[in-house]
């Protein structure tokens, strides 16, 4: 039987899409989203189940204003993702409230569009203290461009409940830079707390050439049990009228509370069948994987597959 929550959830969900139906016919102001469930299957369990549901809903209110929000129902829990405005003028913009704040390949489509069925160890253990890289924030995040160089920097609340909006208090400042040059992007990143007894810094790095992508993320957690890690991914695009593409990863983190350092390599295939529907189908092998939660829960080692279903709007 679904909980309450789920079903306040759903409601919600339906209640915006009728929203969106009524508003989307108007000029000004509009509304865009997305609406996607998740189905997975590994060689440790028999048959399939439901992953996760998510969506989102962004509103352009006026030619500068514009909201996003975005949430989530895992069946066991449920909570909001991404809540937040934006201001936008000229080459500068401000968003503020509960968002992914920008600190390496850290958005939505960077973490699930990408033909693996989890995401990278390195973002999902605690980094520094209680800090992971994969999470939500409240706060504020500014970001200006000048030709190819983005800067962003915000300031935020990291330790939220699930359908917190505002920042309570804020307790760790962002600074991130990307700068692009030819197939090239190039990024680095720091976060630290406001008292500066936690810090991570961080690198990425992303290649483009035809029908290959690379690219990566390193990070150094300076403090309390700081750890370090870095992954690499390869994704390429089969040269045919058929949407498939063939990954590849590899995974080091390293942390003081472990005896050896965690590996994991994950090779996998990605078809995408119509805008509708996705499947992936990974493998994956390494060393010490118990020392992660994560790793463990996600079932990372062995086969993996998940089907995405998909409708925007």
């Amino acid at each position: 039987m679904p909980s309450p929550s789920s079903i306040g959830h759903l409601n919600l969900i339906l209640g915006l899409s009728v929203l969106s139906a009524v508003v989307c016919a108007q000029d000004q102001p509009s509304i865009s989203g997305v609406i996607e469930t998740y189905g997975v299957a590994n060689s440790n369990i028999r048959g399939g189940s439901q992953q996760m549901s998510w969506a989102e809903f962004r509103a352009r209110v006026s030619h500068n204003w514009s909201v996003t929000w975005s949430g989530y129902d895992a069946g066991s829990h449920s909570g909001y993702d991404e809540s937040y405005a934006r201001y936008e003028l000229d080459n500068w913009s401000i968003r503020a409230g509960r968002l992914r704040t920008s600190f390496g390949f850290s958005d939505w489509s960077e973490l699930f569009y990408n033909g693996f069925n989890h995401k990278p160890l390195i973002r999902e253990m605690n980094i520094v203290g209680k800090t992971r890289l994969d999470r939500d924030d409240a706060g504020a995040e500014f970001t200006v461009n000048s030709g190819a160089l983005q800067l962003q920097a915000s300031a935020v609340q990291t330790q939220l409940t699930r359908a917190q909006v505002g920042a309570s208090g804020i307790d760790h400042g962002t600074l991130t830079a990307q700068y692009g040059i030819g197939p090239f992007i190039l990024g680095a990143e720091a976060l630290w707390a406001t008292d500066w007894t936690q810090k991570v810094y961080g690198a990425n790095i992303r290649y483009t050439i035809p029908h290959w992508i690379f690219k990566g993320e390193y990070f150094e957690g300076v403090g309390p049990t700081g750890a370090s890690g870095s992954y690499i991914d390869a994704t390429y695009r089969l040269p045919s009228h058929l949407r498939t593409e063939i990954v590849a990863r590899t995974e080091r983190v390293r942390s003081p509370r472990w005896d050896s350092d965690i590996q994991l390599e994950t090779i996998g295939i990605r078809h995408i069948f119509n805008r509708f529907l996705s499947a992936n189908v990974n493998y994956g092998w390494g060393k010490d994987l118990g020392y992660s939660f994560y790793a463990t829960s996600a079932n990372v080692s062995g086969w993996t597959g998940q089907l995405l279903f998909q409708v925007q709007f």
